[in-house]
């Protein structure tokens, strides 16, 4: 059996490689083809993996925009919420068909403080999170968005709208924050968490 190790390296993805990248000019792509590779070689700062998964939206733009301006060079809350997905990532071991980006991005929701870890613990199978195991009673609004918006990303539903996430009332600041960087594991995989820079101005 081969396993393939290779991981794309600063060089690998130089912009001057590519197809759209024109010598006076430089890149000419509306939005870049290859940011998932260039994101795992960890040249791309926070500002451009949000507004590249984030196109522009009037309601959501301000929001991002402030997110950006506090990045602060880390995915992760803080150490705790790390230690907390690392050990749920260990006790549940790997299954290539169940441990999908999806999987790790609900995961991430799902510790990212110790509350909603209680409450979600038994949704981790051995196929997958079963959601209907979640206790919800009396759970905060906050960690209430964590979970649906977890539910979202791994079953690829959409209960929480851009009209939520635009709306401080509804999702609050840390918690878009969350589901913001759960979204870019979704779309990235555990490559994300190599975004270590905020990344250029561009009026931010």
């Amino acid at each position: 059996m081969f396993i393939n190790t290779f991981k794309y390296s600063p060089e690998d993805v130089s912009c001057k490689l590519c197809t759209e990248y024109v010598k006076k000019l430089g890149c000419t792509a509306l939005h870049c083809p290859w940011l998932a590779e260039r994101i795992e070689a960890g040249v791309v700062g926070y500002q451009e993996a949000v507004m590249e998964t984030f196109r522009f939206d009037r309601r959501l733009y301000r929001r991002l925009r402030l997110l950006i301006k506090h990045f602060p060079g880390s995915l992760w809350s803080n150490e705790q919420h790390e230690r907390r997905m690392q050990t749920t990532n260990a006790a549940q071991g790997y299954r290539r068909r169940r441990n999908t980006n999806g999987y790790y991005a609900a995961m991430y929701l799902l510790t990212a403080n110790d509350d909603i870890q209680r409450r979600t613990a038994n949704c981790f199978c051995r196929g997958g999170i079963e959601f209907e195991y979640a206790v919800l009673r009396d759970i905060s609004p906050h960690n209430y968005a964590l979970y649906m918006s977890a539910r979202d990303l791994y079953s690829k539903t959409t209960a929480v709208t851009v009209e939520d996430l635009s709306d401080p009332e509804i999702i609050d600041p840390e918690a878009l924050r969350l589901i913001v960087n759960a979204t870019l594991i979704a779309r990235y995989g555990l490559a994300a968490f190599q975004i270590k820079e905020r990344g250029a101005e561009h009026g931010c």
